[in-house]
């Protein structure tokens, strides 16, 4: 009797959960959804309402974003800077299916990841209500497909944290070289240039020649001198193998978003494109595609 009891309380407690959850994330789904449609609803001004072609060949804006909302930065100020430019399509910094979900507002596990997250989204909701006053408009990703499957892989955040943390901790117990140490320091003093980025309060503040000139420095500490500086280091086995995959991750990446660009640029000839993605790759995307202007007919502008 006792075990027939058990049984029901376990059998109810799972079904009560596994319907708590089931409502939960229903209820996620359908908030983001209504915070979306009250944003993508809002008028715009007349001036912003018509796209533009360009009849003197395809014109390429690479426009750095924030991912999420900050207490300075808004969708707005994203959504009315990219505007100035009324692209026919906007590549959009997530590879090909998930971009075609996110138009059909089918990424249900997006949505509702989306709702438990701080702080809100921008470029998913910036691109949306763009297309909604701009229905000829086109959104498309742009993103190396393998990223994903490839963070996966390598758990790459956690070991990019853990490498970088390791060459700290390092230099604070100075276990490094002079030269080595010099290294380290130089770091933190771009990188708290690099995280001031995130205060600011305008897309001008790092759409701009300074602030690539952060990130690009900025980068290159993490990927190449600090990765050097660790070769010669005791590491565990795990990072041992991580460092060359590491090394090689930021080229990997940006060059397949490059090549991506290119295919939309061969695709959509006499075009304004807006390649919208996070301000971190602002630099690498627009010093490689200035190299393929006149090979593909297409220039690199500024807003």
């Amino acid at each position: 009797m006792k075990k027939i009891k058990l049984k029901r309380i376990i059998k109810y407690s799972v079904v009560a959960w596994a319907s708590l959850t089931t409502i939960t994330c229903l209820a996620a789904i359908i908030k983001y959804n209504l915070d979306l449609n009250a944003y993508i609803e809002q008028s715009e001004p007349i001036s912003q309402t018509k796209i533009k072609t360009s009849p003197d060949g395809t014109e390429v804006y690479v426009v750095g974003s924030m991912h999420f909302e900050t207490n300075n930065f808004k969708r707005d100020d994203l959504y009315n800077y990219m505007s100035k430019v009324s692209p026919s399509i906007i590549l959009f910094e997530s590879d090909k299916q998930t971009v075609k979900r996110m138009v059909k507002r089918t990424d249900f596990l997006n949505q509702m990841m989306s709702s438990f997250k701080k702080g809100n989204k921008v470029e998913s909701f910036v691109a949306l209500k763009y297309l909604k006053h701009h229905p000829e408009a086109k959104v498309i990703g742009f993103e190396w497909e393998e990223r994903d499957l490839f963070h996966l892989k390598y758990n790459y955040k956690n070991n990019m944290s853990n490498l970088v943390g390791t060459a700290l901790k390092l230099n604070k117990e100075k276990a490094l070289s002079k030269e080595e140490s010099l290294i380290m320091d130089n770091y933190h003093k771009v990188s708290k240039k690099y995280l001031n980025l995130g205060n600011s309060k305008t897309p001008y503040d790092f759409n701009n020649r300074i602030a690539d000139s952060i990130i690009k420095i900025r980068q290159a500490y993490v990927y190449d001198k600090i990765p050097q500086i660790l070769k010669t280091k005791d590491l565990t086995e795990e990072l041992r193998e991580f460092l060359p995959v590491h090394m090689s991750y930021w080229d990997t990446r940006n060059m397949a978003m490059v090549n991506n660009i290119i295919k939309q640029i061969k695709n959509n000839p006499n075009q304004r494109i807006v390649v919208l993605t996070g301000y971190s790759h602002r630099y690498y995307l627009i010093d490689e595609l200035k190299k393929l202007q006149e090979e593909y007919h297409f220039s690199v502008r500024a807003i």
